[in-house]
């Protein structure tokens, strides 16, 4: 597939989800409260990531001048694969202790049994190299009567070393569904869990505050929701965010640079757009004010940053230089209104 979504081994895409078919119109639309049992199967994520030494064919000159070759190995190293479709995922130390996609799904069993959450989607990106769940927490809040904001929990892991597993809250903007990591009280986006430990779903509940960062959140996006802002602050939030240019010795030493008047002005213009007339836009809470900036910003990042696909651009807005954007904006808007 040209897309990243994985492919599981019976050859379907690796996603499942519930309520409205997602933008790539694949994956397998399950009903509300399927066991997860059934969501492990269907998401294609019903299988181990499997270790193996490393060995490979080594040829050289032997000292009768003739090419030899010989099996060599490395006990540095070991493969994870896949066991359904043997599929490499990486080579990594044999001390990488990987977190199972069973264990990505299990994680929600008690969630969903007892505190109401709902599975809505999970999957596999990048040949299984990653896999995620997300669940809607059922909290959710109206900022200023008509914004409609959703909380979800996403966990995710990988199987190449390129991210640590994570468990975080995020917001879902309904109007837009542009996606916001929750920062808990200390500030912490997010509970990391690295894949020299061992993963204890226990504990990372826990280290997460289950309902401490929502109230907090909720707070926080009132407060930018009623906090008026110049055309001067936009620009200055948003040259910030993207580019570090938070004092004005830093803006004019950049735009000395002719190249760069030229970048900042075709940036400036896309964050106008984004800012004036995407989803939402118009509404009380963000016309204007701070909130109206953050969503900007995530706005951007999840419908219009430039990316190969779509499924890049999901990539990079959930774990990658997309997901660093969306927290500065958020850490700045907070430093608004401290």
């Amino acid at each position: 597939m040209a897309h990243e979504i994985a492919t599981a081994a019976d050859g379907r895409a690796s996603i499942a989800y519930i309520n409205e078919t997602p933008w790539h119109g694949l994956g397998q639309r399950l009903t509300e409260g399927a066991p997860l049992e059934f969501w492990q199967q269907e998401a294609g994520l019903d299988w181990t990531a499997k270790q193996s030494h490393v060995r490979f064919s080594r040829t050289f000159t032997g000292i009768t001048g003739e090419e030899e070759t010989v099996l060599a190995g490395s006990d540095d190293h070991v493969v994870l694969y896949r066991s359904d479709t043997g599929g490499v995922l990486s080579v990594v130390s044999p001390k990488y202790r990987p977190v199972q996609p069973r264990q990505i799904i299990e994680f929600y069993r008690d969630l969903t049994e007892r505190h109401g959450f709902v599975l809505e989607t999970a999957g596999a990106l990048k040949d299984g190299k990653k896999v995620w769940a997300l669940a809607n927490t059922k909290h959710a809040l109206q900022l200023r009567g008509k914004d409609e904001v959703k909380g979800y929990l996403l966990l995710a892991t990988s199987f190449d070393g390129s991210m640590a597993t994570q468990a975080r809250f995020t917001s879902i903007r309904v109007v837009c569904n542009n996606t916001l990591t929750l920062a808990d009280k200390q500030g912490r986006a997010e509970v990391v869990v690295p894949h020299s430990t061992q993963f204890d779903a226990n504990k990372v509940k826990l280290d997460l505050g289950i309902g401490d960062a929502w109230e907090a959140f909720q707070k926080n996006a009132e407060t930018m929701s009623r906090r008026i802002v110049s055309r001067d602050e936009s620009v200055r939030f948003f040259l910030d965010v993207y580019y570090g240019l938070d004092t004005d010795e830093k803006i004019k030493a950049f735009q000395q640079d002719e190249k760069n008047n030229k970048t900042v002005e075709k940036f400036v213009g896309r964050m106008q757009e984004s800012l004036f007339n995407s989803p939402g836009a118009h509404l009380e809470s963000a016309k204007g004010m701070l909130w109206g900036l953050v969503q900007a910003v995530t706005h951007d990042v999840d419908f219009r940053l430039p990316s190969r696909s779509q499924e890049n651009r999901l990539n990079k807005a959930w774990f990658g230089s997309g997901a660093a954007i969306k927290q500065r904006a958020w850490n700045k808007a907070l430093g608004m209104v401290a």
